[in-house]
């Protein structure tokens, strides 16, 4: 059986270990990104003349011989030697003393060569982009609707000890009584603006793995506390792992729209990687302070402390954390929204938006005036209104002509508007009389006039790969998601939630540029979008 690596497999693990995207390298070549994520798949390889290897290899070694990126050099080095092993490059004398960027180029080779002899069919890899994966996972989950208060499962109840003692020995003990903590204190409900749980989780390991009743109990105090009102603060520290930063994100998602605000802040470089170290505190009743017993890789022990002493010792040391942290995801509210959004438009780059219903960025601006004047009746309010969308709307026409555009939305919406007159999901904007002929005009012009504005019109027979969130990339510096409000809640909006964490973004990017391709090309192509256009016009003559 040949064994030798294949051109996707050895690209795939030269950017694993320098953490890159797909679109992270693309842009350091000057082309799409979907081309390299076509060479990854295996379902396109590079030309022997062509340039690309020595590209690619001074793109991903480029400044590893600074001190500072002395770990991503040794991450890199450690998968060259895995794949000269593969490539069968081990065995030539003093390969360890070639230059990094050689030694990237050597193996590519060999893996392009290896690949262009075999038959197309396999040529394709295995490879699975677990980033994309996991954002899909992630909006997936934003699309269920939480069951009913009072009709969602309950986890399976465990044995609690009357009151927490002085001193909590073995894992299990320790978890327990992080449990019993909160549900202690949410059931005594302490006084309005009391109401707050901090905790951290700084450790390389989860600490509920293995114990799905524990986290089940674990959860459900905490969704406990955020349905009565109480504010969550948890601080982590991030790591290389994407797919654990991507379900934290997960669970702020599972825990937006409630009562309390759960809000979740990290640091790249807090604590260390062992023994843990970890706080839990329950304003009016006390804390925990939990620490690595024998196995030095989990919590073992803890320490109880009650109210009297915790308020006085423990509080300022977490408002501390709490300050030298970073929000890895920023709840707004719609004014907030609009000033990021003008903010965010201010640095340039792509512009990739999943949205329900068209975006106000494609209104003119002389009729976005007109829906204003409806949606508000505040004269200052309006103003304002429209200064911010006016912002927004410039920096728009500015990157049109230097960046990507591309905007997916259900077909069905376009047949709506036309049909009715109405837009079925945003209620800021109310056509009358010709209006919303004269967007859609407005949007052909758009199309015409552009060469790097893009939509996708998607049928729906595809609307499954779009689901219910709205969900913008701005760069490789912003996401905007929003949140449905969940059933059985008192919230009857849309929470409006950023990321700016540099990894998660460039995961995101990497689900949209895959999300795009799957996309049936002809919902896709402009041309006949532009067709598509015209004729939902014609129609409402």
């Amino acid at each position: 059986m040949d064994n030798r690596v294949k051109f996707g497999d050895c690209l795939a693990e030269l950017l694993q270990a320098r953490e890159w995207s797909a679109a992270r390298l693309a842009k350091s070549l000057n082309i799409d990104a979907s081309y390299v994520r076509r060479w990854i798949r295996g379902e396109r390889t590079p030309a022997l003349h062509a340039a690309y290897i020595p590209q690619i290899s001074h793109a991903l070694t480029d400044g590893l011989d600074r001190d500072f990126r002395s770990a991503s050099r040794a991450a890199l080095l450690t998968v060259l030697t895995m794949l000269e092993e593969r490539t069968g490059l081990a065995g030539e004398t003093a390969a360890r003393t070639i230059p990094a960027i050689e030694r990237v180029e050597r193996v590519l080779r060999e893996a392009q060569r290896h690949t262009l002899m075999l038959d197309v069919a396999a040529r394709r890899t295995n490879h699975s982009d677990e980033r994309t994966t996991h954002v899909m996972e992630l909006l997936t989950r934003l699309h269920r609707q939480a069951p009913p208060a009072g009709t969602r499962p309950q986890a399976p109840m465990i044995p609690a000890e009357r009151g927490l003692p002085r001193v909590v020995v073995g894992r299990d003990r320790v978890l327990l009584a992080a449990v019993n903590l909160i549900r202690a204190a949410v059931q005594a409900d302490g006084q309005a603006g009391e109401r707050e749980i901090c905790f951290t989780l700084q450790s390389e390991r989860e600490h509920f793995d293995n114990q799905p009743d524990l986290y089940g109990e674990w959860h459900a105090a905490i969704r406990q506390a955020l349905e009565r009102g109480w504010n969550i603060r948890q601080i982590c520290r991030l790591t290389r792992n994407l797919e654990r930063s991507l379900r934290l994100v997960t669970q702020i998602m599972d825990w937006a729209n409630e009562r309390g605000e759960y809000a979740l802040y990290y640091m790249h470089k807090y604590g260390v990687h062992q023994p843990p170290f970890e706080i839990i505190q329950a304003s009016g009743h006390g804390a925990l302070l939990c620490f690595a017993g024998t196995s030095g890789t989990e919590i073992e022990t803890a320490l109880y402390i009650d109210e009297a002493e915790a308020a006085p010792t423990i509080g300022p040391f977490v408002r501390q954390m709490l300050h030298s942290a970073e929000p890895l995801v920023r709840k707004l509210d719609m004014e907030s929204y609009f000033l990021l959004n003008a903010a965010k438009d201010g640095k340039g780059g792509d512009h990739l938006l999943c949205y329900r219903d068209i975006s106000y960025l494609t209104v003119p601006l002389d009729l976005m005036a007109k829906y204003v004047q409806r949606s508000i009746p505040d004269v200052r309010e309006q103003e304002a209104h429209m200064g911010r969308i006016r912002a927004a709307v410039e920096s728009f026409y500015r990157d049109i002509r230097a960046y990507r555009m591309c905007h997916m939305y259900p077909l069905r919406v376009f047949e709506q508007l036309a049909g009715t007159g109405a837009h079925p999901h945003n209620y800021f904007l109310r056509p009358m009389g010709g209006e919303a002929a004269a967007h859609l005009r407005h949007l052909i012009g758009l199309l015409t006039a552009y060469e790097k504005f893009e939509i996708a019109l998607v049928t729906d027979e595809q609307l499954g790969l779009l689901g219910e969130a709205e969900w913008e990339v701005k760069g490789d510096h912003t996401i905007m998601i929003g949140v449905p409000p969940k059933s059985g809640t008192a919230a009857d909006s849309v929470d409006l939630l950023t990321i700016s964490e540099g990894t998660i973004v460039g995961a995101f990017q990497e689900y949209y540029g895959e999300l795009w391709e799957r996309i049936n090309p002809f919902s896709r192509d402009k041309e006949n979008v532009i067709r598509k256009l015209e004729q939902l016009i014609a129609t409402m003559a």
